[in-house]
């Protein structure tokens, strides 16, 4: 019996990985925005040039933020693995559509998008972090940065897929329209349609990899029982001996640990004592999971939604995922695009797309590990982030004029700061708030993500054609800066 857990446990570690390859689409789109962009300026239906571009991508990282929230109610109704099942079939239906729609109109591609694509991948992320959070909750900071990277290393290979479909003779870009460049040539614009059916057949036979692997991660032995009148029986047993040591509670929870202290803070929220509810709370305000975690020996609590949203260390992480979002909308947008404008060398800038995930992914599990370590603590690793994207946005347009290998190395290096989201957001939703509403309080701090999506276009574009691409980066710069600000006076206690 010990052994098929154990293999059970291994394999669905393996197949959460494989799920996430939708999550790929990040690190390609850079990539492949420079064919689609040309295709929708010079190859499909006449005015079909009837949005900006740019909402292609918010539209999907938009997406992303209902996925987060209905994977509770899918899961409820449909179970773990089919709920992974129906967001793999909406991701790859957009995704197999997309090659038709972009012939047609930007709007109905970005609708697209945003609506399957981006709520797939939503529901696909957070079922990966409940399966590798659920069968290696002591590895979870590591396994959540090493799933995500799995999905940004897949890229790798599929930005040399693309550009040697799409480009294979490294044709240069031979049309600038304001502060665009654009490829016009017919040998390269017939084949986007297509390299996006390849695109889509890869992530969906690793997918279904994925799926056959995976099996449901142990539940709490009184979730197992099934016995709703236990449940509520010992609901209530746990209510009284909370509610009649309430006073000592108070008296030990007085203060809060301070940011790097040795000892655990015992809320895990700033200015958020939970042991000063009164007595006369009724029963049913309270559930089982989340007294039994408060009681546990581990001193793991766990917090609902709307608890969190009372804590100022939510608003900081959430500054801190707005912040790096920004930037990395900004590379993955126009990491080409500009610097096409000075490195006339298509495979060159593809490589750079290439090692721009190997580079994220190294990151992620670096500081993913150092985290389990206890080496760097959450907040070190927002600080991190923050700082090295404030710095290399100041300097993104001159690195293009001077030198195209340190070009290479600045966007590299935004890569790695800009990869510790995908670390932070997932680990703080359970190292700061607990496993009991892991899922709903992921979606509530990557609702950053939803409000930079939608602004990033709208501000950006008319930013570009009145100051140019130096001030456009500049504003990433500021953001990081502004978030970094707020991250450093705040304080940050973990439950882990």
């Amino acid at each position: 019996m010990a052994k098929t857990k154990n293999l059970q446990k291994y394999c669905s570690i393996v197949g959460a990985h494989f799920i996430q390859s939708p999550f790929s689409f990040m690190w390609i789109y850079g990539n492949l925005s420079t064919y689609t962009d040309s295709y929708f300026r010079f190859a499909c239906y006449p005015k079909c040039w009837d949005w900006d571009p740019q909402w292609l991508l918010s539209l999907y990282v938009a997406g992303l933020f209902p996925g987060y929230f209905m994977v509770k109610p899918l899961e409820k109704i449909f179970g773990l693995r089919w709920t992974g099942i129906i967001a793999m079939v909406m991701f790859n239906a957009a995704m197999f559509g997309s090659a038709w729609s972009q012939q047609v109109s930007i709007a109905w591609t970005a609708v697209m998008y945003g609506a399957l694509m981006g709520t797939g991948a939503g529901i696909t992320s957070s079922l990966a972090i409940l399966f590798v959070s659920g069968w290696a909750p002591e590895k979870a900071a590591v396994l959540v940065a090493s799933t995500s990277g799995a999905a940004t290393l897949l890229s790798v290979v599929q930005n040399q897929i693309i550009t040697a479909f799409v480009n294979p003779n490294n044709l240069k870009p031979d049309a600038n329209i304001g502060p665009k460049t654009y490829f016009s040539q017919r040998e390269i614009l017939d084949r986007v349609p297509s390299v996006l059916i390849i695109h889509g057949a890869i992530t969906m036979g690793l997918q279904l990899i994925g799926y056959l692997l995976i099996s449901n991660p142990p539940k709490p032995s009184h979730e197992a029982t099934g016995d709703t009148a236990v449940l509520e029986t010992r609901s209530a047993e746990k209510f009284e001996e909370w509610a009649a040591s309430s006073s000592s509670h108070t008296n030990n929870d007085q203060s809060m640990k301070d940011y790097g202290s040795n000892s655990r803070s015992k809320t895990g929220i700033d200015a958020l004592d939970l042991s000063n509810r009164s007595r006369d709370h009724r029963i049913e305000d309270f559930n089982i999971e989340t007294i039994e975690e408060k009681e546990g020996t581990n001193n793991i609590y766990s917090y609902t939604p709307k608890e969190i949203l009372r804590s100022p260390v939510f608003y900081a992480v959430c500054f801190f995922g707005i912040a790096i979002e920004y930037g990395l909308l900004l590379k993955a947008n126009f990491y080409k695009k500009f610097a096409l404008l000075y490195i006339h060398n298509d495979k060159y800038l593809t490589l750079v797309g290439t090692l721009v995930p190997i580079i994220s992914t190294g990151s992620r599990v670096l500081f993913g590990t150092l985290m389990d370590k206890s080496l760097l603590s959450l907040k070190d690793v927002a600080i991190i982030g923050l700082s090295l994207n404030c710095v290399l946005c100041a300097f993104w347009y001159i690195s293009a004029r001077v030198n195209a290998f340190l070009y290479m190395l600045l966007i590299l290096g935004l890569a790695a700061a800009q990869s510790l989201m995908y670390v932070v957001l997932p680990t703080a939703a359970l190292r700061l708030f607990g496993p009991v509403h892991l899922s709903t309080n992921f979606g509530l701090l990557a609702s950053c993500t939803l409000l930079c999506s939608i602004l990033s276009p709208v501000v950006i574009s008319p930013f570009l054609h009145a100051f140019g691409w130096p001030w456009v980066f500049i504003t990433g710069s500021v953001c990081s800066l502004l978030g970094l600000c707020y991250v450093v006076l705040t304080n940050f206690n973990e439950n882990l």
